[in-house]
This record gives C-alpha cells, sequence and structure tokens, in this order.
C-alpha cells in the first residue's frame, strides 16, 4: 500500500480526487487534509456578492468528494512537512506518513502595507473567512446602512467585486446618496490588453464607480480610507482584494522557493528539489513557464496532476504540463455583461455574462454531483 498525501482542496486537487473515483486503486491510499471542510470556487465570489447566486453557493464538499475517491478526509492544517521522515505533521498534534505529498495550498493575503487593513478592511482571502465578514456587511447594504463602499484591487478580483457590489447597491431599485469607488493602485486591470483596459474604465464611469489610479491604499480607518497622497475617502466598508503572499509552510520546509516564497515546480508539477512532492495552483512558480496567478492554470494542472500522482506510484514516465500563453478572462459588470479577453482581443457582451455564468455553474456541478 503506498500513501498519497493531498495537503489543500485547491482546484488542481478537486480533479486528484475526481480521477481516483472514477478510477480507484487498490494498492494506493489517498488523504485529503483540508482547513476547510467547503472549498468555495473563486469564480462565483462576485456573483455571491452581487445577489446573483445565493451566498453559499459554489462551495464543495470536500468531505464527499474525498469519499467518493475513497481517500480519507483530515480536517485540520498541515503545520510542518519533514521530509527526511516523509511525514506532515497536523493542527491536531497528529502526523501522517506519506510515499508521495501534493500541494494545493493557494496564497495567503499579505496587506502589510495597508495599515489597519486587518481590523478595519474586508479581506477576500481566504474566501472562507471572507464569507464570514462578508454577510454582515450584505445585510447592512440591503437594509440601506452601508452607503460608501471602497474596493482595494485593480486586478480583475477587485474590477468584478466593485462592480458587484455597485450591483448588490442597485439590485431592486436605484440607492441615491450611495458610493461606490475602486482604488486600482499603480494600474487597472493591468493584465489586459490595451483595449479590455478601456472597456474597463468605461464601464466604471457609466456606471458611477469612481476609480481612483495611481495613488495606493495606505491606512483604512472605521470610516475612511487615507492615500498615499493625504486625501481621505469615505467609505463605511473596504473589500480589499490584494496583496498575496506565499504560504510559510514552502519556505519553512526547504524546499526550493522562488524570490517571493513560491514553490518551484518542473513541468512534471514535481518541486525542483523533491520527487516525492508536487504541487499545483497559485502556490507554485512553473520554471520556465511562469505566469500571473489565475485559478485557469490550477484547472489545467489537475488532470495532469492526477496522472502523474499516479504514474508515479507506479513507477511509470510522468507527463509534461505546458501552460497555455493566454488565457480567456471573463469580468462580470453590474449591468448584466462581462468583458471578455484574450490576448490582445477584448469586447463587452452580455453573451459573455451568460457564459461565464454557465462556466462557473458547470464547474460546481461537476464536483457536486452525487455519486
Amino acid at each position: 500500500m503506498r500513501d498519497i498525501v493531498l495537503i489543500g482542496g485547491g482546484h488542481a486537487h478537486l480533479f486528484v480526487l475526481e480521477a481516483f473515483a472514477k478510477r480507484p486503486r487498490s494498492d494506493i491510499r489517498l488523504t485529503l487534509i483540508a482547513r476547510e471542510a467547503f472549498a468555495p470556487y473563486s469564480g462565483m465570489l462576485p456573483g455571491r456578492v452581487s445577489g446573483q447566486y445565493p451566498i453559499d453557493a459554489g462551495e464543495i464538499d470536500l468531505q464527499r468528494l474525498a469519499g467518493r475517491a475513497g481517500a480519507r478526509f483530515v480536517h485540520a492544517s498541515a503545520t510542518r512537512i519533514d521530509r527526511s521522515a516523509r511525514r506532515v505533521e497536523l493542527s491536531d498534534g497528529t502526523s501522517l506518513a506519506y510515499d508521495w505529498l501534493s500541494l494545493d495550498i493557494g496564497i495567503v493575503p499579505d496587506v502589510s502595507a495597508i495599515a489597519d487593513a486587518a481590523s478595519h478592511g474586508l479581506i477576500v482571502k481566504p474566501i472562507s473567512t471572507f464569507r464570514q465578514r462578508l454577510e454582515p456587511l450584505l445585510a447592512g447594504i440591503d437594509a440601506g446602512a452601508a452607503r460608501h463602499l471602497a474596493v482595494v484591487g485593480g486586478g480583475p478580483a477587485g474590477f468584478e467585486l466593485a462592480h458587484a457590489v455597485r450591483r448588490r447597491l442597485h439590485r431592486a431599485t436605484p440607492n441615491p446618496g450611495t458610493t461606490v469607488t475602486l482604488l486600482a493602485g499603480h494600474k487597472l486591470l493591468a493584465d489586459l490588453p490595451a483595449r479590455g483596459q478601456s472597456l474597463g474604465r468605461r464601464s466604471l464611469q457609466r456606471l458611477g464607480i469612481a476609480l481612483v489610479e495611481g495613488p495606493k491604499a495606505q491606512a483604512i480607518g472605521a470610516d475612511h480610507i487615507r492615500l498615499d497622497d493625504g486625501r481621505a475617502i469615505a467609505a463605511d466598508a473596504v473589500i480589499v482584494a490584494t496583496g498575496a503572499a506565499a504560504p510559510p509552510l514552502l519556505r519553512a520546509c526547504g524546499l526550493a522557493v522562488d524570490a517571493a516564497g513560491f514553490l518551484r515546480v518542473r513541468p512534471t508539477l514535481q518541486a525542483e528539489d523533491d520527487d516525492h512532492i508536487f504541487a499545483a495552483g497559485d502556490c507554485v512558480t512553473l520554471i520556465g513557464q511562469e505566469r500571473s496567478k489565475a485559478g485557469v492554470y490550477a484547472v489545467r494542472q489537475g488532470p495532469v496532476l492526477a496522472a502523474n500522482l499516479s504514474r508515479a506510484a507506479q513507477s511509470r514516465p510522468l507527463r509534461f504540463y505546458d501552460a497555455q500563453s493566454a488565457h480567456l478572462m471573463l469580468l462580470a459588470l453590474a449591468d448584466g455583461s462581462a468583458i471578455a479577453a484574450r490576448g490582445r482581443f477584448a469586447l463587452k457582451t452580455r453573451l459573455a455574462f451568460r457564459l461565464k455564468d454557465h462556466i462557473d455553474r458547470r464547474f460546481v456541478a461537476r464536483f457536486s454531483a452525487p455519486t
């Protein structure tokens, strides 16, 4: 019996569990260690804020999925990896042995550059913690108590959340006297083509979402945000969708990491310096194929990771993951349309909004369907 241990319930590990559910292996004992029993699908988060989906939509039951795969489910956090003994130490004081280990543990928030962000801001990552503070905010919006809202982060997540908040505020009838502000930092949607950025700016202007580009958030107070140019912006609530760091576990176990602390992996998705450790998703940097952090890469890595864990247990040659140079990005807007961007191409249509909804629902249904 060989032990394969998965740490984290990220998108790539969903495909591993699915693969073992379809093709059980009697010679492999599979274990999933997860801090959260439900894995939130990030693509649906803006829709949960806007009211497009129920607040608990898009949460995948990891224990149930593990059961379908014949895997043990351990509801705990991994605190240490002892590579010499091939054991994982857990937050409950126990430890598990592994023959092969796989990490899909995402990123952790880093808001150290924004004073009091942790006490006054609603930090998006991890999404499970964000939800606990999100529900009172949404109740306040619906009751008309939260009138001035701000989102910090000019990437796709911050942009979509600003639109989601705007849609929530005006879901039933126009809500006069309310404001939504997006603090985009250096540049709005920097990873999109020029046309995509232009469409993004126009959408914000058309829907009355104030854009602050250039100055950065310096501190978050109880009712305002202070910028590094000295200005203060009124804000009853601030959603923080910027600042990501590598999980400390990676550097602590002595594995090869990049300058930011993300695990360096080969095209086989094995750690650069340990054949018995695999990894995927936002916690990795793919050597020679460095890409931005986006869920689409974890989704594409999932089937390769599943195949290679099985092949490693059989001493078979491993597959290579080839990261695509560009991927389709769909950004939902408050007016029921979406921006679709890939490479140099970008357009805004209602069809793109429906496509995003279809893709997101299908992904969640895939891993939530009964046995």
